[in-house]
């Protein structure tokens, strides 16, 4: 929500004040040249804010009618009357057209080419899904890798909140900022709306989904239904206002199976050529809203989410039997808190969440597989609960001393797992090849490798994070603006580590320039730890037994020799992403080009080393593994009236050596070796054109394109008897390439007027009327692909997305 905050010193005498303030956008950045004027009657002066977002009204003699509005480009005009009151703060919202991806309220902004804000007007118009919401805002960044790390009012969360209730979304805001460390992961920040203090009952509306064909076999569909419910209104005699909402999903899909199984007498599975699959799950959330003047917000929201999965894994070579169920329960208590006063922003709060999931096997079978063909029996647990929990404490003051903007804070947080898992109580055994697998089935030949595990898989970890930091504007001018920032990551077990940031910009001669560089420290995950300890050989013992015969796995006789036990590097270090990005943009007219290259060196990445042991194996977590990464992003926007059009092409050149904290080298002995391409598509295109139909109409097309993806390429032998299958027959790491993929989206909305059956009746209710169309040109989505040399699949795509299908959604709005 954008904020003008006035700050109205009353002068000595009972009729003249002094008024000033400072104007800032959504990101609370301030605005310059923002217009602002004061109406008195028949009277008005007018101001326009300095370069630091200042404005003054000085010595007026006001009266009760008196009116302050602010203007500026991009944002609804805001009209608020003066009163009696000397301190005001008052919200800007983002205007509803279509130009304003491409509006700028800073031309010294130090956001990056893959940013943008986009409001509620903008969303609304997209869908009522808040998923759909950030996918299109991505689309419309030119973002096309990462993960994403999202934040909700400033703090990281785990649930999203619903569309009904998005004020903006934005995209990478200020990619140098030492407040976060996500690097080259996509920032996203959703800032909720103000709840006012009135009875309305909103409705994102229901949303039906027709059938759609899968992508790798049209015979098979899958259907998808959403809706949602919300209510907000004043709690009686205090400066409160309430809000709840429920939202459900349900998707049920028909999932090919393309698994190869031989069929002859006596071996002990069958072929399956399709399964049911089905994902089921509700949100909802109370929250209440504090506002009793104009400059202090309080909102407590509460979440409780529940979600159903059957049939997850199975598809592509995994068969029913062998895939698992899950159900979680998932709480999330979030309170956040805004205070402006003169020169200063004050934000932060506390999120507090909880997760509990369980996670049954179909089946508890021996497990059994052969490489490239299929993935058959047990699945490695039979059961496994989990639970998590975690909390986050944040506070940041954003103020102005002088002519230097500054801000100050700092997050700390604590994240807790405890798990137990029940193992496979026969394991699991992997052969070669069809041939292997047939002959041990028929004469019980030793011709398989078994991973047998044993034991109580009680395990539970803890560990604390806090990373304050430090970032100013040390140099502005009309044409120039620098900013330095420190931040310091901390880590239980992984020291303190400083990561410096400085970015500047420039205008010359029309030309935007934009410059930054800093380090970006990535936090381990609990779940490595968690798993070191739950397979430590005193928790669980996992024993890898060579020249296993399936008929002595079956019945639990074959002999446990071999145990692997995972290590720890004593020099294991925190990974960190070096990142320097530059960037040209020139508006000429309503066509509006840009061009950003981006430079990432990762060190200290995660990876595995399985090593020989006296007695069984050593599986060693080291972080010695390392990535280097360059982007080139063109970006072009143009714009006539209501219709913009934005295309984003990227060009990437990475590679790496590592594919996680447990990927593992095809030769143990050779970590080098592993240095290829990383599994990333190397050009990247999509375009986005947003047609507005009149007033109450919309059209907005997504075209994404991505070009081919390199992926690993393996024989299917266990070339070192070690049990892990990484043998390429000689060939470099990600030699193979996936196809790539290309998708048409179309969103429509029309926003019909309902009659009024009051006339006292002052707000319009609105019947939203939403269309999405996804893959409108019917391309094949592949998701995964054959790539074990000479098995019966290789080459051959394994798994697809949902083909093209039409949602359609009705809800209603003022």
């Amino acid at each position: 929500m954008g904020i003008v905050s006035l700050v109205l010193t009353c002068g000595l005498s009972a009729q003249a004040q002094t008024l000033s303030g400072t104007v800032v956008d959504p990101q609370q950045r301030v605005v310059v040249d923002a217009q602002v004027s004061l109406r008195c009657g028949n009277q008005t002066e007018t101001h326009r804010t300095n370069g630091q977002g200042h404005f003054v009204f000085a010595s007026k003699i006001l009266r009760e009618d008196c009116k302050i509005l602010a203007v500026h480009p991009g944002f609804d005009v805001l009209e608020l009357s003066v009163g009696k009151r000397c301190v005001f703060t008052l919200p800007l919202r983002l205007a509803e057209v279509r130009q304003l991806v491409s509006v700028k309220a800073d031309k010294l902004s130090h956001t990056s080419i893959v940013s943008l804000s986009l409001s509620a007007n903008d969303l609304k118009t997209i869908s009522d899904d808040t998923s759909d919401l950030i996918a299109y805002a991505k689309h419309l960044a030119g973002v096309s890798s990462g993960a994403d790390e999202v934040y909700v009012d400033g703090l990281p969360t785990d649930q999203l909140p619903p569309a009904e209730r998005i004020e903006t979304i934005t995209i990478n805001a200020s990619p140098f900022s030492p407040e976060y460390s996500d690097g080259s992961e996509t920032h996203i920040d959703i800032v909720t709306k103000r709840v006012e203090r009135k009875f309305r009952l909103s409705s994102g509306g229901v949303s039906l989904g027709t059938r759609a064909n899968n992508s790798l076999n049209s015979r098979l569909q899958s259907a998808s239904n959403t809706g949602s419910l919300g209510l907000v209104g004043p709690v009686p005699y205090l400066p409160l206002a309430f809000t709840a909402d429920i939202h459900f999903n349900e998707r049920r899909m028909q999932v090919p199976i393309e698994a190869v199984v031989p069929s002859a007498p006596g071996l002990p599975i069958a072929p399956v050529a399709v399964a049911q699959a089905s994902d089921e799950g509700t949100l909802s959330d109370i929250g209440v809203y504090y506002s009793k003047s104009d400059n202090l917000n309080v909102n407590a929201t509460l979440y409780v989410g529940t979600a159903k999965k059957l049939n997850m894994n199975v598809s592509g070579l995994t068969l029913p039997e062998a895939g698992v169920s899950s159900r979680t329960k998932a709480r999330e208590f979030r309170i956040t808190l805004r205070k402006t006063g003169n020169n200063y922003v004050y934000h932060g709060g506390v999120t507090v969440q909880r997760s509990d999931t369980g996670i049954d096997a179909n089946n508890d079978s021996l497990g059994v597989s052969v490489p490239g063909a299929f993935v058959a029996g047990g699945a490695s647990i039979s059961r496994e609960i989990t639970l998590k929990t975690k909390w986050t404490f944040k506070n940041v003051l954003d103020a102005r001393t002088g002519q230097h903007y500054w801000n100050v804070g700092g997050t700390i947080s604590r994240i807790g797992d405890w798990q137990l898992t029940i193992p496979n109580p026969i394991g699991n055994i992997q052969f070669d090849n069809l041939g292997e697998y047939i002959l041990s089935a028929t004469t019980g030949a030793h011709t398989g490798i078994a991973v047998i595990t044993r034991g109580d898989g009680y395990a539970k970890y803890s560990s604390y994070t806090a990373a304050p930091f430090f970032e100013a504007e040390i140099l502005r001018r009309s044409n120039f603006s620098l900013r330095s920032g420190l931040r310091a990551d901390c880590q239980t077990a992984g020291g303190v580590l400083l990561s410096p940031r400085v970015s500047a910009v420039a205008e010359v001669h029309g030309f935007i320039l934009k410059a930054g560089t800093g380090m970006f420290v990535h936090d381990w995950s609990n779940s490595i730890f968690l798993k070191l300890i739950e397979n430590d050989g005193h928790h669980l013992q996992q024993f890898l037994v060579t020249n296993a015969s399936l008929v002595d796995a079956e019945e639990g006789t074959a002999t446990l020799e071999s145990k692997i036990v995972p290590r720890i590097a004593p020099d294991l270090t925190p990974a960190r992403d070096w990142v320097a990005k530059f960037s040209v943009e020139h508006p000429f007219g309503k066509f509006a080009p840009g061009v950003e290259y981006t430079w990432t060196a990762g060190t200290y990445l995660l990876g595995s080393h399985r090593l020989g042991a006296p007695i069984g194996w050593t599986d060693l977590l080291e972080s010695n593994r390392a990535l280097r990464k360059q982007q080139l992003h063109f970006r072009a926007q143009y714009g006539i009236g209501d219709q913009t059009l934005t295309a984003h092409y990227e060009w990437v050149v990475a590679r790496d050596n590592t594919d996680g904290p447990f990927s593992f080298p095809a030769r143990q002995n050779d970590v080098r070796g592993e240095w290829a391409r990383s599994g990333v598509p190397g050009h990247n295109v999509t375009f986005v054109g947003n047609l507005q139909l009149g007033k109450a109409a919309s059209l907005v097309l997504v075209e994404s394109w991505h070009g081919v993806t390199p992926v690993n390429i393996t024989s299917g032998v266990d070339a070192e008897g070690n049990g892990l299958y990484t043998d390429r027959a000689g060939r470099p790491r990600n030699s193979g390439h996936a196809p790539s993929c290309n998708s048409l989206d179309l969103f429509a909305h029309r926003k019909i007027p309902v009659p009024t059956l009051f006339s006292e009746r002052k707000r319009k209710v609105y019947l939203d009327l939403g269309i999405r169309a996804s893959d409108l040109l019917g391309n094949k989505q592949y998701v995964s692909m054959g790539t074990v040399i000479g098995s019966p699949v290789f080459g051959r795509p394994l798994a697809g997305s949902p083909g093209r299908s039409v949602r359609f959604s009705l809800g209603f709005s003022r």
